[in-house]
């Protein structure tokens, strides 16, 4: 029986990343999460090089954690600053997993989602590009230490000189709600 529907003004239509195929997870807007994450990171751009670490670029990548093989060998920290294509590069490879032993955070929002989304119920508020900046930020098991505590009426506190994960979200959904 093939059902069709015809949609009506003011329907929406929610996407998939796989097509609509088996149970999917919501698309996510990979253009928004950059926005909110170099919002968030470095200011859009105006703060390249993070004093209190060594978070550098548009989306605060660790350039001391950076592989070898990511061209780090031959580029310092300020030539990386300065090159908004290898940043880019960089992005591209941490948001695909093709960063040595670093999963993506497309992987990383998709699994994430998988996991806390029904735990968490009610209190599960986090659209796949704010899990992945989420994830961005703690990294993945931070990410998921953070919604364990959510889940468990715990606080949790982000290592280091950082924002609490509220308002790392709070910076993240203002950038991208504009």
């Amino acid at each position: 029986m093939n059902i069709r529907r015809r949609l009506q003004p003011g329907m929406r239509v929610k996407k998939f990343h796989n097509g609509g195929k088996g149970p999917g997870h919501p698309h996510m807007d990979e253009e928004k999460l950059k926005r909110g994450v170099s919002a968030v990171e470095s200011a859009s751009g105006t703060l390249m090089m993070n004093p209190h670490s060594t978070a550098t670029g548009l989306y605060g990548q660790l350039y001391s954690e950076i592989d070898q093989e990511l061209y780090m060998d031959n580029v310092s920290r300020e030539e990386f600053r300065d090159s908004i294509p290898l940043q880019e590069d960089v992005w591209e490879k941490r948001m695909s997993g093709d960063i040595s032993g670093v999963p993506g955070l497309r992987k990383n929002a998709q699994d994430l989602t998988d996991e806390y989304s029904g735990q968490l119920g009610d209190k599960w508020n986090y659209s796949p590009d704010e899990v992945a900046a989420i994830s961005n930020f703690l990294g993945r098991q931070g990410a998921r230490n953070y919604f364990a505590a959510v889940r468990d009426n715990k606080k949790y506190t982000p290592p280091g000189m950082n924002k609490t994960v509220e308002q790392y979200l709070k910076e993240y959904r203002e950038a991208t709600n504009e």
